[in-house]
């Protein structure tokens, strides 16, 4: 059968539009690159060696082995988290560089002028683990129990020091609750991280550490836990009574970790990341290391987890305008 030019043309154009619905498609697909597609970042607030620097290569081996790409911890400790958080809050927002942020972030917004982010340049990616915080003193410190503890810091005002991972950090604020709550003037001593904290608390520099639960139980017959900072016990270490337990119900601000991307990274990316962090998190094994570590794994999503962040800036801004904490 013979075509005349006006059915040539037609049939051609009839093509042409054919070509392009079946092959764009896969040029989206391909101007968008799958996720992940080279090396994950885990950037942590505190030095290596701590609690967050463990728990991040536990989850990284296990999103390594799931993805096949290798995951890296990297540690930018300084400014209470300020400076990893600016880090990541400029990095490319694909989902590669994933901020592990604490109570700081949300305090150096209310404590700094200018902290180097702005919340609204982070978005999260799901919660990681409630981190109870504990007091623990050193040993030789002349007391057995909370009460003693306070007993003591009343007949010794301004002279009773406890250390934190941090100027701004949740163990500054529950140190402060519990100065507030038992009416005695501990002073404070920032460090960078909890690793260094606690290696003062055994040379005896310091006389308490408000840090992890994990943290305050690392070291048996060296470091003498008193209390935790939560409304239960901790399931690793039950023997621990909480302040509310002997008579301070008002210290009780949980610890956190959780995971945040760049504001611009792709939702379907912040989705994946979200659901592979919270399978990996109920793991037993991954459950298990994690509480001995002082880690309670929590794999919320994304929406709440920013729930729990307003409930908490709120609480830290109370208690800055209280007075109760400042840089």
């Amino acid at each position: 059968m013979n075509l005349n030019r006006r059915q040539t043309l037609g049939a051609l154009a009839s093509l042409g539009t054919l070509g392009i619905g079946a092959f764009a498609p896969a040029a989206a697909q391909a101007s968008a690159p799958a996720y992940p597609n080279s090396v994950i970042k885990f950037v942590i607030p505190t030095p290596a060696g701590g609690g967050h620097d463990t728990m991040m290569r536990l989850i990284g081996q296990k999103l390594s082995d799931a993805w096949g790409q290798p995951c890296i911890v990297e540690s930018r400790p300084g400014a209470s988290g300020a400076i990893a958080a600016s880090a990541v809050s400029q990095s490319a927002p694909d989902g590669h560089t994933v901020l592990v942020g604490y109570s700081a972030l949300l305090s150096n917004t209310v404590l700094m002028p200018k902290p180097g982010y702005r919340l609204e340049e982070l978005k999260p990616v799901g919660m990681l683990a409630l981190t109870p915080i504990a007091i623990g003193i050193r040993e030789g410190l002349p007391v057995a129990t909370l009460e003693q503890f306070v007993a003591l810091a009343k007949s010794r005002a301004g002279k009773v020091s406890y250390g934190s991972y941090g100027q701004g950090s949740g163990g500054h604020f529950v140190g402060e609750l519990f100065n507030m709550a038992a009416g005695v003037e501990t002073v404070h001593v920032p460090y960078k991280g909890e690793a260094p904290a606690l290696q003062d608390l055994l040379g005896g520099q310091i006389d308490a550490a408000v840090v992890s639960v994990g943290g305050v139980n690392r070291y048996p017959g060296r470091i003498k836990p008193l209390a935790v900072a939560g409304s239960a016990r901790f399931p690793a270490y039950p023997q621990l009574p909480t302040f509310a337990e002997l008579g301070y119900p008002q210290v009780d601000m949980p610890g956190w970790a959780a995971a945040f991307v760049p504001a611009k990274t792709p939702q379907a990316v912040v989705d994946k990341l979200s659901a592979e962090l919270a399978r990996i998190l109920v793991m037993p094994d991954i459950r298990d290391k994690l509480l001995e570590l002082g880690f309670e794994p929590q794999p919320w999503n994304a929406q709440r987890t920013q729930r729990f962040m307003d409930e908490q800036l709120a609480l830290t801004r109370r208690l800055v305008d209280a007075g109760r904490v400042k840089l």
